[in-house]
């Protein structure tokens, strides 16, 4: 066993850190992030398809879960537990090789590694907005692009169990 696939081990043998941090407070930083990458597609008018519609994103190996909409043009996290219209999940390893475009999101739904429930038309909507995404748009979305890029290779050892 290598370096990496012992670190792996060790951290997925811990409880994860979202499991020891109340949602609430999870949900409040993960909805600041998005607001801060997004903000650029948020004022175009780009996220209006998810006025009055609850997105819930599940990343299951870390036991992670956040549910997201638009209010006032601004992504609100769900603190109302309202009904959600499309449900999102993935373990990490899929969702970064997503936000970091190294596998197609297609590619992943059809190897049944994200897995979508409910809205059908939302979940175009989520699809064609990520496709079409420009992460030069803003400096925080380019910024945090250049990271994910950057920090890939060690994220998907760590991350990933074949990475």
């Amino acid at each position: 066993m290598n370096i990496a696939s012992n670190i792996s081990s060790a951290i997925f043998a811990l409880p994860s850190p979202f499991e020891l941090v109340p949602n609430t407070i999870s949900n409040k930083i993960i909805i600041k992030i998005f607001n801060n990458v997004f903000f650029q597609a948020i004022e175009d008018g780009d996220l209006n398809f998810l006025e009055n519609n609850w997105v819930l994103i599940e990343v299951t190996d870390i036991k992670l879960s956040f549910s997201l909409g638009l209010k006032s043009g601004r992504l609100v996290y769900n603190q109302q537990r309202q009904p959600t219209n499309l449900h999102i999940s993935a373990e990490s390893c899929d969702f970064l090789a997503m936000v970091t475009r190294k596998t197609d999101p297609d590619t992943l739904f059809f190897q049944r590694k994200i897995k979508m429930q409910g809205s059908t038309e939302l979940g175009l909507y989520v699809k064609n907005f990520l496709d079409a995404f420009d992460v030069e748009s803003h400096w925080v979305s380019l910024r945090t692009d250049q990271v994910l890029q950057k920090t890939y290779p060690v994220l998907s050892k760590i991350l990933c169990k074949d990475g």
